[in-house]
């Protein structure tokens, strides 16, 4: 009786051993998102975690060995916590479409409301009166954008908005801003009430 018992834990051992060993050949560690990333963020070491899934489910994610693949790369969609880091999801940079510019605009907290805009946003760059000026008898000049990438630049206190826009808009939206005379305005259908 001692015997058989034995032999019944060899067996109930050997199949269990089997069994784990089984299922660690159907997964694969690949890598998915600890924390939400948005679209134009780079991503960063720490944005990542690896994370068991069955073989055979056809993610495309990266594995931790191909981690140099992902960290430094920007996200070109919104990233929520979880998503499975991929080839298709993060790249060098945002594309930019064909017959468009990007064009970086400075700005102080004054210009551009409290809002924080964030990559895809869509936007009016508005022309401003000098400063002490009389405010305009008319409406002021604005320009349809969408926002690219945002930074913040410490050392001058301003934010740093790469704009998407028309080409044949790039140089005179480039040029005003570099006079200090434009406010960002963020609407539901970012209308361009001067026209294009």
């Amino acid at each position: 009786m001692v015997i058989g018992l034995g032999v019944a834990l060899v067996v109930i051992g050997g199949l269990t051993t089997y069994l784990v060993a089984n299922g660690q050949s159907n997964t694969v560690t690949v890598l998915e998102t600890k924390s939400s990333v948005a679209r134009g963020d780079t991503i960063t070491a720490e944005d990542l975690k690896p994370i068991q899934i069955t073989t055979g489910q056809g993610t495309g994610a990266f594995t931790p060995d191909q981690a140099a693949q992902a960290v430094g790369k920007v996200a070109l969609v919104n990233l929520p916590s979880g998503t499975f880091v991929t080839a298709k999801n993060v790249g060098n940079s945002l594309p930019v479409a064909n017959g468009s510019s990007v064009v970086g605009v400075a700005l102080t907290a004054q210009q551009m409301p409290s809002y924080q805009v964030t990559p895809g946003d869509k936007v009016r760059v508005v022309v401003t009166p000098v400063a002490q000026g009389e405010p305009p008898e008319n409406t002021p000049q604005s320009y349809k954008a969408t926002v690219f990438a945002t930074k913040w630049n410490s050392k001058t206190n301003q934010w740093i908005v790469d704009l998407v826009v028309p080409n044949a808009q790039a140089t005179i939206i480039a040029a005003t801003s570099a006079t200090g005379r434009v406010a960002l305005v963020v609407d539901s259908d970012a209308a361009d009430t001067s026209g294009d």
